[in-house]
């Protein structure tokens, strides 16, 4: 599907690229005219980026054509693909912030279970082999649910948890990021955090051996 999301967008950028030739505008004249930076055309135009929903009508409006014209059949297409490695990176996300709230969950189950309830009872032994196979389970699915969502970053030309973020929200990476604490302060310093959250995983690991 990333073969073809490519190829679409080289369809879509060259429409573009022509329209604007033929009008008689530089990248620079036709990025100011849609608020959008050069280099954004310049990714539309080269196939790096799709030309985004709120643009389209501004850019075909300065370029004397319709939207439908301007996306053709491999548009639709490659709108339709955006959509759906949009909707799997939210599903790969989802499952990985499940596996830590797995994690944490039977952690504390495994505490109650060794601290509160009688381990020689079938209830006891129940709960704590219980959450002894959970905590492996998610750990397990953890590594799995950050393998894949290295390599839909990869297959995506997806840098940094910035650049991730910015695809996920429709936004190119190439234009000025909001000035908020996500993209000033949290994503750039995603490996800091990934960090302390294995941090606070291998202690919630240790935790019950340090109780007991």
């Amino acid at each position: 599907m990333a073969a073809e999301l490519q190829s679409a967008r080289q369809v879509v950028g060259e429409r573009v690229r022509e329209r604007r030739e033929a009008a008689g505008l530089t990248q620079a004249e036709l990025a100011q005219r849609v608020y959008v930076s050069r280099q954004t055309v310049n990714n539309w135009e080269t196939g790096k980026t799709l030309i985004d929903v709120q643009s389209l009508a501004l850019v075909a409006d300065e370029l004397g054509t319709s939207a439908s014209e301007l996306l053709g059949e491999h548009g639709t297409s490659a709108v339709r693909a955006e959509a759906e490695s949009r909707h799997e990176l939210v599903r790969l996300l989802f499952r990985a912030a499940l596996t830590y709230a797995v994690f944490f969950v039977s952690t504390m189950a495994y505490i109650y279970a060794t601290r509160l309830l009688d381990a020689s009872t079938a209830t006891g032994r129940g709960l704590l082999y219980l959450a002894s196979f959970l905590r492996l389970l998610a750990c397990f699915w953890n590594g799995a649910c950050d393998a894949r969502v290295t390599r839909f970053m990869r297959e995506h030309d997806l840098a940094d948890a910035t650049r991730l973020w910015a695809f996920l929200e429709g936004r190119d990476p190439a234009d000025a990021l909001p000035d908020d604490f996500l993209y000033r302060t949290f994503l750039p310093m995603w490996r800091f955090w990934v960090s302390l959250a294995a941090v606070v995983l291998l202690l919630l690991l240790c935790l019950p051996a340090l109780v007991a």
